[in-house]
């Protein structure tokens, strides 16, 4: 009976470890926690912090779009998100009431997305393919936890290892 209930526990930690290592995006993103997801305006006289960024995202070379109005008139805010855009250009507009930091992790959650290390949108990284992030032509490993600061040039690339 002992050994059974060693060969139990023993199984139920490698399931554990399998999720933690094959899953990591499960456990990073539900633990952020980003004070700009919850910022909310009505309009701009509330806006302490306006800032901009550029966002750019390339799937196996081709550039993907970036939506217009990602985080205005959402489910979760009848206005503004700290994090939006409001056209197709790939500029994001971090506006906010207080100065508060904004890691491009927040505007992935604003958007409904997944960024991380190991995914970004819908594509995940493997032994062939790898995620890299470049800010202002310069590698960062920081991924969803990078701050955005203005004039921030942002390069999210999903590509062949070999590249």
């Amino acid at each position: 009976m002992e050994s059974m209930l060693l060969l139990g526990a023993g199984l139920m930690t490698a399931a554990f470890v399998a999720i933690v290592l094959f899953s990591p995006s499960t456990l990073t993103e539900e633990s952020a926690d980003w004070e700009i997801v919850d910022v909310c305006l009505a309009g701009h006289s509330e806006i302490v912090s306006h800032e901009h960024a550029t966002l750019r995202i390339f799937i196996d070379g081709s550039e993907v779009a970036i939506a217009a109005n990602i985080g205005i008139d959402d489910s979760e805010c009848d206005g503004m998100r700290g994090i939006h855009t409001h056209d197709e250009t790939g500029k994001l507009h971090i506006e906010t009431p207080t100065q508060m930091n904004a890691p491009i992790g927040a505007f992935f959650e604003i958007w409904g997305e997944t960024f991380n290390e190991n995914q970004i949108l819908n594509q995940v990284a493997d032994e062939d393919s790898e995620v890299v992030m470049y800010v202002n032509g310069e590698l960062n490993d920081e991924y969803q936890n990078s701050v955005i600061h203005n004039n921030d040039v942002i390069e999210i690339y999903y590509r062949d290892r070999s590249d």
